[in-house]
């Protein structure tokens, strides 16, 4: 029998979601087939086995699983799964009799035996032991808990507010959020419970940027921000760090510039591999085949590796300021807001009107400074408002 454990897509996430199996509980299953297909904060992974096997699922369909642990078991034969399910059935047997010989204090029988799935789910809807009973399983699953929270068997003793809330919203829609969305939030509470995060924003005058457009320059103030943001790698090493263990931080040795991309999918971050170096053209066709694999959700697995800094675009029209959360792992996030137009004067006092827009960083104060921040946005903004800089980014 050999375990069938869940590997380590990414070092920002801890788990992630099982959100289908492609071959059935109890079927043969060849070394390098995928069996499973789980779902980080990030993208949709495939489960290969390792080996030849009968497979026999451990975890149900939305299981949160955490990396490292085993999600399934691959069996030699179907004989020897027989005898281990043969195996299991006699130890809850034998666990049931001995919990009805030595009494439980209660008038509804023995507690039921709960699946590790099933008891993290009655505890956070408030399950009871006596809701449980009702179901007159002596093993309940994860579906079995689950039926009862459909049916709204909550906990009505936790306090009158809730009671009060939970009659008053019998009406109401509930929508349930999608594995992807509560992949998302697990990242996001971990961000907001373990990084001291900072803010700092800067205005960048496009004047130089919008002049190299009206020439035709294949390229968009995405490619060109992307560009000046590794172009300050060496310059600002720890914003491209990730943090490590008694105040370390260990250097990325290339600037990997990660960009959001959502086109109404789910939020994903793959990476531009090497953005220094690259021709702005190259970096233009990855984002476009970005989107695309967005759209269609067929990411390669290594889309979303080697990440040093995050690009997060939040430059739909009027969006004049954002703060997105630093994912653990980074020290800094950058972030592109919308073009916009603004009065200024001449040195003599006439009027004019410009395209700026407000470049942004989200940093962990822990291991950067605010005035290091504000001399990295400017150094970035210098590049973005420079002619010659524009031409040594995009050349």
């Amino acid at each position: 029998m050999r375990e069938l454990l869940l590997p380590k897509f990414n070092n920002n996430d801890e788990g992630c979601v099982l959100v289908g199996w492609t071959v059935d509980d109890g079927a043969e299953v060849s070394a390098d087939a995928v069996v499973a297909e789980v779902e980080t904060a990030k993208a949709l992974e495939e489960l290969v086995a390792d080996v030849d096997g009968v497979l026999h699922r451990l975890v149900e369909v939305g299981a949160q699983c955490e990396f490292g642990r085993p999600v399934g078991l691959l069996f030699d034969s179907h004989q020897e799964r027989d005898d281990y399910l043969a195996d299991l059935a006699a130890a809850v047997v034998t666990t049931a009799a001995e919990g009805e010989g030595e009494g439980d204090g209660h008038d509804g029988g023995p507690d039921p035996i709960l699946s590790d799935a099933a008891r993290t789910l009655a505890q956070d809807h408030g399950i009871r032991t006596e809701q449980l009973r009702t179901l007159g399983k002596r093993v309940v699953k994860a579906s079995d808990v689950q039926r009862l929270i459909d049916q709204g068997f909550m906990d009505q003793g936790t306090s009158s507010a809730t009671a009060g809330t939970s009659a008053a919203a019998e009406d109401a829609a509930v929508v349930s959020l999608s594995a992807h969305q509560r992949a998302v939030a697990a990242v996001v509470s971990e961000a907001h419970r373990t990084i001291p995060a900072a803010f700092a924003a800067i205005a960048v005058d496009l004047t130089a940027f919008r002049a190299t457009r009206g020439g035709g320059a294949p390229y968009g103030l995405v490619e060109l921000l992307v560009k000046a943001i590794a172009a300050r790698h060496a310059d600002f090493p720890l914003f491209f760090a990730t943090p490590g263990a008694d105040h370390t931080l260990v250097l990325a040795p290339d600037a990997n510039v990660g960009v959001t991309v959502d086109v109404g999918t789910g939020l994903f971050i793959p990476v531009l591999k090497d953005a220094a170096r690259r021709p702005i053209q190259d970096l233009a066709d990855d984002l476009m085949d970005f989107r695309v694999s967005a759209l269609r959700q067929n990411f390669r697995g290594d889309a979303f590796a080697d990440e040093a800094i995050t690009l997060s675009l939040h430059n739909d029209p009027d969006i004049i300021l954002a703060a997105p959360i630093v994912h653990p792992g980074r020290t800094c996030v950058v972030t592109l807001c919308a073009e916009r137009s603004e009065v200024a004067l001449t040195e003599d006092g006439t009027p004019f009107t410009r395209r700026v827009t407000t470049v942004a960083a989200t940093y962990d104060h822990r291991y950067l400074n605010g005035r290091d921040a504000v001399r990295f946005l400017t150094a970035v903004k210098q590049d973005l408002e420079s002619a010659d800089a524009i031409a040594r980014l995009a050349g």
